[in-house]
């Protein structure tokens, strides 16, 4: 499948960065679980689910990320979405990297079938620690975006951007904003991830999150404005 592919491939080119094991090299991790029903009048499940995995060492640093959604109202699926990123960068000095990247997207909802990005930009740091990070990226990329309707495909060449924005508010509360935008031709992506984080362990959180998905020219039929507001349970490693 489709899936398979994009994780063999995305495991594939970042195995020898994350099984390289390098003096000072740092790992960290975060993993999500929200899940709500309701039974009655109404019969509703929806389920998000995350993993994140990051390894930096003095040279190469590394992401991966997978995000799962799944929603159904009286046993009619109402929402299906599963997102796969991966990241792995050089960096010339603490502050300033160049990457390459993949974002792979399936949302049975969204009029696309699928869509695959790939980009090589730039990142740079203009500050990150446990209290406070603003990482921006930029490059170029090429984009697949595979129609629900027929199965046909869009291809193009993006201008692609992202903005990491922490803050730790309290003790206890952390802001987070991430931003992403794939701009090209046809088709202009949009997506920002909000959330507040209240630290109940060492390890644990619960997290009230907002995210917001826009496209400038969704599939006929669709709506251009995705939005999903959840609460979860976050525990760092």
């Amino acid at each position: 499948t489709v899936m398979t592919m994009a994780v063999t491939a995305a495991l594939a080119f970042n195995a020898p960065v994350f099984a390289e094991e390098g003096e000072g090299a740092k790992w960290s991790g975060t993993g999500q679980l929200g899940f709500s029903m309701t039974s009655g009048n109404s019969d509703t499940e929806n389920f998000t689910a995350g993993l994140a995995i990051k390894r930096e060492s003095e040279r190469w640093v590394s992401d991966l990320s997978l995000d799962l959604l799944r929603a159904s109202t009286n046993d009619i699926d109402t929402a299906e979405r599963y997102t796969l990123n991966t990241k792995t960068g050089y960096k010339f000095d603490d502050n300033d990297y160049a990457y390459y990247g993949t974002r792979w997207d399936k949302d049975n909802f969204s009029g696309f079938d699928y869509t695959i990005t790939t980009t090589l930009g730039w990142g740079h740091k203009f500050y990150d620690s446990e209290e406070s990070r603003l990482i921006t990226e930029i490059g170029l990329g090429y984009k697949t975006e595979a129609y629900d309707i027929d199965r046909t495909e869009n291809n193009g060449v993006v201008l692609a951007g992202k903005l990491d924005y922490m803050r730790q508010l309290t003790e206890t509360t952390k802001f987070e904003d991430v931003l992403v935008v794939e701009a090209g031709d046809d088709n202009t992506f949009i997506q920002n991830d909000l959330g507040f984080s209240f630290k109940v362990s060492e390890k644990f959180a619960v997290k009230l999150a907002h995210q917001y998905r826009h496209n400038t020219d969704a599939p006929l039929g669709k709506d251009s404005t995705d939005t999903l507001v959840s609460a979860n349970l976050v525990y760092d490693f």
